[in-house]
């Protein structure tokens, strides 16, 4: 894996990339509280993964928009002549993967949806949204100065007691995904420990670009879509899955049983088998 940081606009975004830059290249897209340390590899394909704005070394950018991040993305890989994106989103991660694949439907080939998120704050979503995430919305964006001070909290507690977050994360991941996460610890630490650098303002400024009102989102039918989701996921309901059936074309769809919110650790090389990436380098 490379780490790497570039600027645009004078903006700093940092991300990793496994293999050499090609035509054609996976962007990985990580979730809420995430980062790119929880990017893996791709086998024969080149993958990149972009920490947003205040997520580790990329820079503290105050109230950015998705699409603020998403045109700095599309800067670099512009950048590095990347013709074509096959787009992977994880959880919120998926909700950027989305938003990209809109704007810029002529780059994408793929678009893969695990444990997506769908959108916040839309009239398509307001019936059906988590009950968690209408109150992060409500805080986010009627009681800035309160949110940021729960998120500044939030940062501080993790870094203060990881043992002990890490414990309590645990208890709501499958057997198998716990077991994963126990073998490859120094990863998901560092990933847990870069989502929340910048005391945590990282988080709190996605939040708000993740909470902003937006139309319902289109994806051209000419876009495969494939979905994977686990039926035992407690952060983002199975019931999402209906929405996107509902409003994408989908090309195919993975419901597992006996799985969680972080299936992609353990399933990882099936996801990037089927956009046509091989363990082969």
């Amino acid at each position: 894996m490379y780490n790497q940081v570039e600027s645009v606009n004078g903006r700093k975004l940092a991300y990793c990339r496994s293999g050499d830059w090609q035509d054609e290249v996976i962007v990985f897209f990580h979730g809420f509280v995430g980062s790119k340390a929880y990017c893996l590899e791709a086998g024969s394909c080149c993958l990149v993964s972009f920490e947003r704005f205040g997520i580790g070394q990329s820079q503290v950018v105050p109230y950015y928009s998705m699409e603020d991040f998403l045109e700095c993305v599309h800067e670099i890989l512009q950048r590095h002549k990347v013709r074509s994106v096959k787009l992977i989103g994880h959880s919120a991660g998926g909700y950027y993967a989305q938003l990209f694949a809109q704007h810029f439907p002529d780059m994408v080939t793929s678009l893969t949806l695990v444990s997506s998120m769908i959108p916040i704050n839309s009239p398509a979503t307001k019936k059906i949204i988590s009950p968690s995430w209408k109150w992060i919305a409500f805080l986010t964006l009627k009681c800035k100065a309160l949110s940021k001070f729960c998120f500044k909290r939030m940062a501080k507690a993790i870094t203060s007691h990881y043992d002990k977050q890490l414990a309590h994360n645990l208890a709501t991941l499958s057997e198998t995904e716990r077991q994963f996460i126990k073998e490859n610890q120094d990863v998901i630490k560092s990933a847990v420990l870069n989502a929340v650098a910048n005391d945590g303002l990282g988080v709190y400024y996605d939040a708000y670009a993740l909470c902003q009102k937006r139309d319902t989102l289109k994806i051209p039918d000419h876009i495969p879509v494939y979905l994977w989701h686990g039926r035992e996921d407690k952060t983002v309901p199975i019931s999402y899955v209906d929405y996107f059936e509902s409003h994408y074309h989908i090309t195919k769809k993975h419901v597992l049983d006996d799985l969680g919110h972080m299936l992609y650790l353990v399933y990882w090389q099936e996801i990037v088998r089927e956009v046509g990436c091989h363990d082969d380098k």
